[in-house]
């Protein structure tokens, strides 16, 4: 293990990290928040981040290429560094008495951590704890100044594709070894080159998701009556699928089935492989070609793709199960578009892992609060910017289960398994099989620790305690129970809140990057 290399890396990436403080400092200044204020939230992170990392990049200055092993140690180290930075404005905030919320260091590390994991969970509480008399906190935002919560929406969109990924564009030294850094944040996903170099590819794929975001921004605040300010907040927190809005109550705050509809869509295609949705939008803007003939290849390139289908398709009946459910409860009076809509939204939001909330689900059918539970578990597509076990890894274990049939049956039969055309490595099978176990057994121990943990609070019961843990390992954000759509993690311990940032990091990080660093072999040459 090379350290030298990796603290050099680490300081490069935190001197970047860094440069992000600018945003909402020069938010804070136009929304006419103090500057003194603006210093210590923003300027102070600021200066540490890049004073370290600048530190840390020229005096341990390596021109070597990262291999596998170093790239999931930097990959786990620099994360942890960044939340505690990214935690500093939520501190500052309370200390100058800017917020209505007594959340303490350990709720400024979970909210950090759930931005940056796209968690979207927060201990913000929907009421005000601790009242603060600022005028522009009594317009139905979170009282908190906006440049915060543009900061926490901001993180969530940098974690999104992955900090690292987004070093990789910017500093071309990595050329040689940057793809270990997109697989140690997707790890086992099979992640495809667009080109040769880890460079081009990063560029490619962060291009494509500046375009959506600019593209959600210009639709919400433009073709519809949402303030310029939230639609770039929750253009961020859509696309990087993480569910932080500046509204207490979400995006049921605008009531506007436009605004409910671009969120669905964008969220809907935040969950496909981002690699899938290059090629898609390559066909699309080639316009050398006729618009239909676009329009076709772009078809035919989603149809072609197994885990785009399989994805669909999950949406597509889990949302048939609620909506069907939703139909037939006698007690809810609401039109069946209402119903549709809500419906549709939820289920995309939480299979997503968005997070995002329109309505309160928690006064739907059981049959309907179940199944948004279950799906909670899938997550999007592999490449995507979604949490949860992944849709590829789904669909592979019950084409092994369908292989395991028809063994029985036909025992001498030989049988490759395929996505598409291509045959799959059965290797591939054993880590998705180690995944499932590993994430199952992290669920079962994250829901025992949390009822440990809040043994003492009455409102946290068994159904309350999975929900957290799912929540968090899938980084969902909100669940059912004590963490439902009109609840946030506010009531929660310090220590739980500490326990539940590392599960949230852990889900973020697909697991095995963070579990390398307790085996020694991972610091053996």
């Amino acid at each position: 293990m090379r350290l030298k290399l990796i603290l050099s890396l680490t300081g490069t990436i935190l001197a970047f990290f860094g440069c992000n403080f600018l945003f909402p400092i020069i938010a804070g200044f136009w929304f006419g928040e103090n500057s003194l204020d603006i210093f210590w939230m923003f300027g102070i992170p600021m200066l540490i981040s890049l004073s370290l990392g600048s530190f840390l990049h020229y005096y341990f200055h390596s021109e070597e290429d990262i291999r596998n092993r170093e790239a999931f140690v930097l990959v786990t180290i620099v994360w942890i560094i960044m939340v505690f930075i990214g935690a500093i404005p939520f501190i500052s905030s309370e200390r100058l008495s800017l917020m209505s919320y007594e959340i303490g260091i350990a709720g400024a590390i979970f909210e950090s951590m759930s931005g940056l994991s796209t968690t979207g969970a927060t201990v913000l509480d929907l009421e005000s704890s601790n009242p603060v008399n600022i005028e522009q906190y009594n317009e139905g935002y979170f009282d908190a100044p906006k440049s915060l919560l543009l900061w926490r929406s901001q993180i969530q969109w940098l974690g999104g594709m992955g900090i690292i990924v987004l070093a990789t564009i910017i500093f071309s030294r990595l050329f040689g070894g940057g793809i270990q850094v997109l697989q140690a944040e997707m790890p086992g996903t099979g992640i495809t080159r667009l080109r040769p170099q880890m460079a081009q590819t990063a560029r490619l794929l962060w291009s494509l998701y500046f375009v959506m975001t600019i593209v959600e921004i210009l639709l919400l605040s433009v073709l519809s009556e949402m303030p310029l300010y939230d639609a770039i907040c929750n253009s961020f927190s859509t696309v990087s699928t993480g569910g932080f809005s500046p509204q207490r109550e979400s995006i049921g705050s605008y009531d506007s089935p436009f605004v409910m509809g671009v969120v669905t869509f964008f969220m809907l295609i935040s969950g496909i492989n981002f690699v899938i949705l290059y090629y898609v939008f390559n066909n699309v803007i080639d316009f050398s070609k006729g618009f239909t003939e676009r329009m076709v290849k772009s078809f035919k390139t989603l149809r072609s793709n197994e885990e785009f289908i399989f994805y669909i398709y999950l949406l597509l009946f889990s949302f048939s199960l609620i909506f069907v459910n939703l139909l037939v409860d006698t007690d809810n009076f609401s039109s069946n578009f209402s119903k549709f809509s809500h419906a549709s939204f939820q289920t995309v939001s939480l299979l997503t892992g968005t997070g995002f909330t329109t309505t309160n689900y928690m006064e739907w059918p059981q049959m309907s609060i179940f199944v948004l539970l279950l799906f909670m578990f899938a997550g999007g597509c592999a490449g995507s910017t979604t949490g949860g076990i992944k849709i590829v890894r789904i669909m592979l274990l019950f084409k092994a289960l369908k292989r395991e049939l028809i063994l029985v049956i036909h025992p001498r039969a030989v049988i490759k398994l395929r996505i598409g055309d291509k045959v799959l490595d059965e290797d591939l099978f054993r880590n998705v099989g180690v995944f499932f176990f590993i994430f199952v057994i992290l669920f079962l121990m994250g829901s025992l620790i949390t009822l440990y943990l809040e043994g003492n609070n009455p409102n946290v019961g068994v159904i309350d305690g999975i929900s957290i843990s799912l929540s968090c390992l899938a980084n969902i954000g909100p669940g059912i129970g004590v963490i439902g759509p009109t609840e946030t993690y506010g009531a929660l311990g310090d220590s739980t809140l500490l326990f539940l940032s590392a599960l949230m990091m852990l889900g973020r990080l697909e697991i095995i990057t963070v579990l390398l660093l307790f085996y020694p072999d991972t610091y053996r040459d």
